[in-house]
């Protein structure tokens, strides 16, 4: 609910704040306001703009609801882009060709997978290895 992360603004300016959206044919969080603390999406040229003009700094999408574009435009509005529950090791691959700042995945593992083949420096593994 974004009506919490204006408070969190109010608080405290400098704390990144990531704006959650998805729009599916069961559950849209950007239509009609409620979850998107009033603001409308139809007033803004896009999401990311949106995102912008509540005070976020990164965006995270569901990610089929990303395109290339989609990610070079909030990136240049100065939003971060890290799309989450991008489970498929193909849809990791091209959401990196994308250039996102982050990917959220219920299969860490897969994402190292694809990032040690694309030569990407490793963060330390956790857990069970």
């Amino acid at each position: 609910d974004w009506r919490t992360l204006q408070i969190v603004h109010r608080l405290e300016p400098g704390i990144d704040t990531v704006y959650l959206t998805v729009r599916s044919r069961n559950y849209d969080n950007l239509d009609g306001g409620t979850w998107t603390a009033g603001l409308l999406l139809r007033d803004f040229p896009s999401v990311a703009h949106m995102i912008k003009s509540a005070g976020g700094t990164i965006w995270s999408p569901a990610f089929q609801n990303l395109n290339a574009d989609d990610v070079k435009k909030a990136q240049q509005l100065g939003l971060k882009v890290i799309p989450w529950t991008v489970n498929d090791p193909a849809d990791i691959d091209r959401l990196i060709d994308w250039g996102v700042d982050g990917i959220i995945s219920d299969y860490p593992d897969r994402a190292r997978e694809v990032m040690h083949k694309r030569g990407i420096a490793l963060p330390a593994a956790v857990g069970k290895h």
